[in-house]
């Protein structure tokens, strides 16, 4: 039986399935190594835990896996998400937003290069060769952006525009290291968090790119302005979720006035009397600190809780998480 489907979905497919799940875990150096050294922006996912964790087995139960598309992919390519996904590392450069470079994502896992390449082929898109690796792309002219796919070796994948791409078989190939401020607080923010995020830009410049939406004007905001960097995440575990957040700011009465502000807005949540209860529960959960000129913040989410709060009104918990299948 022929299994074909457009090779732009199955590049979207690839996309998609990449950052499914977390889990707590250092970010590995490998993939660390592979970001652009201009990087402002590192974010990760770790996988293999987290779909063991309570609120991970709840996410794929809502999650079809058993439609044709998604059979059919794992047929033709031999990459099962659920199980052969591993670890997500994603960087943007300074430059994204006038340069060529725009995104760089790489995974670790256990891929079929042979088996993907040749799908690829079969449904139109085209391969180049850079430095002995493949570069799996759309056919010509069906993209406006020169989107790639390439494998490093059989567990280390990278995907993005066809420069970051590139780059990142050139730092490969060179054996560069990720070093910095930005690197070490990645290292630090993956080593307690199941998702998580590091910037070494100024919020409101973020907050003004195109990427972000509309929010000039927000980003025009004194307090947005004082934050320099800032980095967070997201823990899953058996019965809670905890997430967090680290803003650095200018100085120390800019932190203070951030947690000021964020108190008021949680005493208006939880003194609503028409606010949810789970939205109730949540702001009460927050605390807030300051250390020095780093703001902070945390909330504990009962997990059986987020689960409510995420279901559809009128439909009832479904107990649908099983063990993932052992590797």
């Amino acid at each position: 039986m022929e299994l074909r489907f457009p090779m732009k979905t199955f590049l979207h497919k690839l996309a998609f399935f990449l950052p499914l799940a977390t889990a707590s875990a250092a970010v590995n150096p490998a993939l660390l190594n592979l970001v652009m050294p201009d990087a402002t922006v590192v974010s990760g996912i770790n996988v293999d835990q987290s779909v063991a964790s309570p609120f991970g087995q709840y996410i794929l139960s809502q999650i079809q896996f058993n439609d044709n598309g998604f059979l059919q992919f794992m047929t033709s390519t031999g990459f099962d998400p659920r199980k052969d996904l591993h670890e997500i590392v994603a960087a943007t450069p300074a430059s994204s937003s006038t340069g060529p470079h725009t995104a760089l994502i790489v995974g670790r896992g256990t891929f079929a290069p042979a088996m993907i390449i040749g799908t690829a082929t079969t449904e139109g898109g085209t391969i180049t060769n850079y430095r002995g690796f493949n570069l799996i792309g759309p056919p010509a002219g069906q993209s406006k952006e020169s989107v790639a796919l390439t494998f490093l070796d059989a567990s280390t994948a990278a995907m993005g525009d066809v420069a970051s791409v590139k780059a990142a078989i050139d730092r490969k190939l060179a054996g560069a290291t990720f070093t910095g401020a930005l690197a070490a607080t990645a290292v630090q923010i993956s080593a307690t968090n199941s998702a998580w995020f590091a910037t070494n830009a100024p919020l409101a410049d973020f907050m003004s790119t195109r990427e972000s939406g509309n929010l000039g004007p927000v980003a025009q905001n004194g307090l947005i302005q004082a934050v320099q960097s800032a980095s967070g995440g997201v823990q899953f575990g058996s019965t809670a979720i905890t997430l967090s957040a680290d803003a650095v700011t200018a100085s120390p009465q800019n932190a203070q006035s951030i947690v000021d502000l964020l108190k008021f807005f949680v005493s208006m949540i939880a003194g609503n009397a028409n606010a949810p209860a789970g939205v109730t529960s949540i702001a009460n959960s927050a605390q807030f600190s300051v250390n020095g000129s780093t703001a902070h913040i945390s909330l504990l989410l009962p997990e059986a809780q987020v689960e409510q709060l995420l279901m559809p009104q009128g439909e009832s918990k479904k107990s649908l998480r099983k063990p993932r299948a052992a590797k």
